[in-house]
């Protein structure tokens, strides 16, 4: 069987719909997950009892991003669970290690896209990526306890993980952004301190949650990175150069998936949404050396 084949099976396990999820909140058996047991959304409308209007947070100021908001040098834009979008593309992927997708360093991570203009050198501190979340908790277990899994790398393409730039575990924050949809609540897990320099160019990022303290019972929690949606309009609070669209990528030792293509009929996301993400750099424009 070919490696596009097997990705595309395993792949399947995070296609189920999203009324399957809340079983594997239970699941305590060998925490892999299977088609059965976990999926993200549902490519139908999913609505409120109590509204139609979908959830938002409040603008922040320009050239601010991230949770708490700092300098920013890209941002690709704000969830959106609106029931008025056909054919409701709203959707996530799984982005975490936890008790119910562990691996090393992540059960599942989605890889970001961004780019660093030519003439332009960025000094990054910080990352970032929002996720919806049955409860946004971060403990590995051992001091410190809240920590996320972090990685910049270039050259990345289908398969191939490309050249790591700097990666690393590092204490990071879970904040809740006032947003929300299918019943989770969307959380940012960021980390600052970080100290890195990106010429021009097209990066991929990471930043996965993880949560993997046996003891701790909202480890068995979930992690979704958000999407975001250009439909014809540049998602709320976007900063920074345009987020690469359907360049974005999904790697799960959990699922047996090696940097498959999320955008498309047959990527991860299935057709629904997953086109670009929502998640961020932190830090400031070098100043030019002449």
């Amino acid at each position: 069987m070919s490696g596009r084949g097997f990705g595309l099976i395993a792949l399947a396990a995070v296609l189920v719909p999203f009324t399957q999820m809340a079983a594997a909140q239970d699941y305590k058996g060998t925490p892999k997950p299977t088609i059965q047991d976990y999926g993200p959304f549902p490519t139908t409308a999913v609505k409120s009892a109590k509204t139609t209007e979908p959830s938002r947070a409040p603008a922040v100021p320009t050239g601010k991003c991230g949770n708490p908001v700092t300098s920013c040098l890209f941002y690709g834009g704000d969830f959106l669970d609106s029931p008025v979008y056909p054919p409701f593309l709203a959707n996530g992927l799984a982005n975490e290690n936890t008790l119910e997708v562990p691996g090393t360093p992540y059960g599942s991570a989605v890889w970001i896209p961004f780019t660093v203009p030519s003439g332009q050198t960025w000094d990054v501190t910080g990352l970032f990526t929002n996720n919806l979340s049955t409860y946004g908790v971060l403990d590995q277990g051992t001091l410190p306890n809240a920590v996320a899994f972090w990685s910049i790398n270039e050259e990345v393409f289908a398969g191939n993980p490309g050249v790591v730039i700097d990666s690393g575990t590092n204490a990071a924050t879970s904040k809740a952004t006032g947003r929300s949809g299918f019943g989770l609540t969307e959380y940012t897990i960021q980390v600052t301190g970080l100290s890195v320099t990106l010429g021009p160019g097209t990066y991929w990022l990471s930043v996965v949650p993880i949560c993997t303290n046996s003891a701790n019972t909202y480890c068995d929690g979930i992690f979704f990175a958000s999407d975001v949606e250009y439909l014809n309009t540049t998602p709320t609070n976007a900063y920074g150069p345009v987020e690469p669209l359907d360049e974005s990528y999904f790697d799960s030792p959990s699922f047996g998936s090696s940097f498959e293509p999320v955008w498309g009929p047959a990527g991860a996301a299935g057709g629904d949404g997953g086109d670009a993400f929502s998640a961020g750099v932190l830090g400031k424009i070098a100043p030019s050396r002449r």
